[in-house]
């Protein structure tokens, strides 16, 4: 599934992103340059022995900022999804939810702990995905381990290096659910020889 993705839409993706956000912070740093009072309380930086324009330096971003970044980005993958030919709308169980008008307050709602895409509802999705596949067979853990592992390479080289901390999470959450389940099936069927 993963081999299907275009990896020059994604790499365009990423250079389209980083070219927003930049825009958004050479616009910010503007509109702090036009008020002057702001840049008392800043660090100025010259260089040389050349009398210079000093540039202020802020490392501060607004939830405007956000919203608008999130905002860009947004839309921006949407229309390289929409491109690929892959559907807008995401299934979160019970509801469904439009990648087009996604808030930053309903993707905050979606990965959060108790989410729909947090890593124990992930992990649960998964855990069951996998011993659904090997046949509720424990004595097929190392495949199922090799199998999760390998999927988290191949996004690993798609996404184009570490993933994100929840992702990971997501897999410790995972390699430990399995543990349990083995551990379990280990213990029922020592008792049933004795």
């Amino acid at each position: 599934m993963i081999d299907a993705l275009n990896t020059s839409s994604l790499d365009s993706f990423k250079t389209e992103a980083r070219q927003l956000l930049q825009a958004a912070v050479e616009k910010r740093q503007k509109e702090q340059d036009a008020t002057p009072s702001q840049q008392s309380n800043q660090d100025t930086v010259s260089l040389g022995n050349k009398p210079t324009q000093s540039v202020t330096y802020s490392a501060t971003v607004t939830d405007q900022d956000l919203g608008t970044t999130f905002t860009l980005l947004r839309d921006l993958l949407a229309t390289t999804l929409q491109e690929q030919g892959i559907a807008l709308e995401v299934s979160t169980g019970d509801n469904t939810v439009s990648l087009e008008s996604l808030t930053p307050e309903q993707a905050q709602d979606l990965v959060s702990e108790d989410g729909y895409f947090g890593v124990e509802k992930t992990a649960q999705r998964i855990f069951d995905f996998a011993v659904s596949i090997s046949g509720n067979d424990p004595r097929r853990i190392e495949a199922i381990r090799a199998g999760i592992e390998d999927g988290f390479a191949q996004a690993e080289e798609v996404w184009g290096g570490a993933l994100p901390d929840i992702s990971y999470e997501t897999r410790d959450t995972i390699m430990a659910k399995l543990d349990e389940w083995v551990n379990n099936a280990t213990e029922t069927g020592s008792e049933s020889e004795s």
